[in-house]
């Protein structure tokens, strides 16, 4: 067990781990958006048809990947997405990595083409940060 300044030691050097970790990268498909660790958005749509014609496809998405077990964002087999926003690599880790319970989702059931569109509906639940729309 650390304690006193070891302790604070620790956990700042921690800290800087996680937050170096998260990088600065460029989202496919973005216009202009880069990851930083000052939390600007990873992915940002400017035009208004792109976003909806984005949100509607990121909808389906969601409803045949991540819907039986989050309904709408909701708890059922599967946590609470709702209001509970994670960085958009942490998403997709989870969505591609799996864990606990919750098996990975694989290219052939959600193409990477649609992660845009799944991430972009992810903001309109508030599950996912780092997508700034119109």
């Amino acid at each position: 067990m650390m304690t006193g300044w070891k302790w604070i030691a620790g956990t700042l050097v921690g800290g800087a781990l996680v937050l170096g970790a998260c990088g600065s990268k460029k989202s496919e498909g973005s216009e202009g958006g880069e990851a930083t660790s000052g939390g600007e958005p990873e992915i940002v749509i400017t035009d208004q048809a792109e976003w909806d014609s984005l949100l509607a496809a990121g909808q389906t998405s969601y409803d045949n990947a991540c819907g039986s077990c989050h309904p709408g964002g909701d708890a059922d087999l599967g946590p609470k997405l709702k209001g509970h926003a994670e960085p958009i690599a942490h998403m997709r880790k989870q969505i591609r990595e799996g864990s606990g319970r919750m098996k990975p989702i694989g290219e052939d059931k959600l193409p990477e083409s649609e992660m845009q569109g799944l991430f972009v509906y992810l903001s309109s639940l508030d599950a996912v940060d780092g997508v700034k729309g119109p």
